[in-house]
């Protein structure tokens, strides 16, 4: 028996817990009083004892279990679950392939944390009351597994308000350059590292880049929300004829201009810096077209009280991304947001195409790639949702 605090969950709210899934929310408990947010092991109403947590008072989403709750000292636990994530054969570097997701929070047993690695720096987000307690150790585990040249922890996350975090400037460890160039899928990408979006890259698409992108030769691509190239990157080594990268970031098109150099004597290459929406609105006007358009926009659903407001955002840039594709085109339409479901997303696609009286042929159906572990009782992990659909 531990000596660490205990959760009793309210009767008939372990249904849950039992088949696998690791959140327990306030409502779903008996009124902890006087449990100082930490490690706690949580029992269900009859007694039984269902796992060990990191609990947060403060937080609808109170705690969150984690894989292995028979330990004394949380640092030999974190320590444990990194090595093993560090070691998935999932994350074993490749040839033309130096970025990684080395853990990947629930997926690994270490809620709100995530670590990408870029070559020999690491970008590090942390989101949970706990693991910011423990960020020495963290990070001094990860330099003793990986000497990386530097880290960039990324402090600017809404999650880290909603637990009570301060949301300041990042932190830097080491060597933390401005931008980082590196190999991934193949071609050399460069990206913005101190400052950039999320950790730095997206390395969530990989697997669908490299599914699709051979679907996508001698095709007029458009790549809607392009970021630094990621798609259109793909396409190009599948011999593209021509690719356009729309964002409204001037770093991120710089990026995608350089990453795009090694392929512009052989194909056409272009940006466009402006709003997706105001920007197809104009193109649709001007009966634009392209055999392939690529719709992976950030997420637009950020709560649960903002999922209509999200859904009409999804709504609106498919049915603009879906008119821009030429008869017997291709559609690639991707969402990153948790709370928008996989019915929702077809849903949205089918509604798109009944109101253009297009058909559709789902040809690919794609998920976070294979460096993000999804806990399989937990749809919320599913979050990452990719489409392509011939028009």
């Amino acid at each position: 028996m531990s000596d660490r605090p205990r959760i009793i969950l309210r009767k008939g709210e372990d249904r849950r817990v039992r088949s696998g899934h690791l959140w327990i929310f306030s409502n779903e408990i008996e009124r902890p009083d006087n449990v100082p947010a930490g490690l706690v092991d949580v029992y269900g109403n009859g007694g039984s004892y269902l796992g060990t947590g990191m609990f947060n008072p403060h937080t609808l989403l109170a705690v969150r279990l984690l894989k292995d709750g028979q330990f004394q000292d949380f640092g030999e636990y974190l320590e444990k679950k990194i090595a093993e994530a560090i070691r998935l054969p999932v994350r074993q570097f490749r040839e033309g392939e130096a970025a990684v997701r080395l853990i990947h929070s629930e997926g690994d047993g270490l809620p709100g944390l995530i670590v990408d690695r870029f070559s020999h720096w690491l970008s590090v987000q942390i989101t949970t009351r706990l693991m910011e307690e423990h960020r020495k150790t963290i990070l001094d585990i990860l330099n003793r597994f990986l000497s990386p040249k530097g880290i960039r922890t990324d402090n600017a996350l809404p999650a880290r308000f909603t637990e009570g975090l301060s949301t300041d400037q990042d932190e830097f460890w080491g060597d933390v350059p401005e931008t980082l160039t590196v190999p991934v899928g193949g071609a050399m990408m460069r990206f913005p590292f101190r400052a950039g979006q999320k950790t730095g890259l997206f390395l969530d698409q990989k697997d669908n880049v490299r599914a699709l992108a051979k679907y996508f030769s001698g095709q007029r691509l458009l790549d809607a929300f392009s970021y630094v190239g990621g798609w259109s990157v793909g396409a190009a080594l599948e011999n593209a004829a021509s690719v356009v990268g729309l964002d409204n970031s001037i770093n991120a098109l710089e990026c995608y201009e350089e990453n795009l150099s090694p392929f512009a004597s052989r194909i056409s290459v272009s940006t466009i810096r402006a709003d997706f929406f105001e920007w197809a609105t104009k193109a649709l006007h001007k009966k634009e077209e392209f055999d392939v358009v690529v719709l992976d926009p950030p997420a637009f659903i950020k709560s649960r009280k903002k999922k209509e407001e999200g859904l009409k955002g999804y709504y609106t840039a498919n049915e603009l991304a879906a008119s821009l594709v030429r008869p017997g085109g291709i559609l690639v339409s991707c969402s990153c947001s948790a709370l928008l479901e996989w019915e929702d997303l077809f849903g949205i696609l089918r509604n798109v195409l009944r109101k253009k009286k297009k058909t559709a042929r789902l040809i690919y159906q794609g998920r976070a790639a294979a460096d993000h572990p999804r806990v399989l009782a937990m749809p919320e992990t599913d979050y990452l949702k990719c489409v392509a659909l011939i028009l």
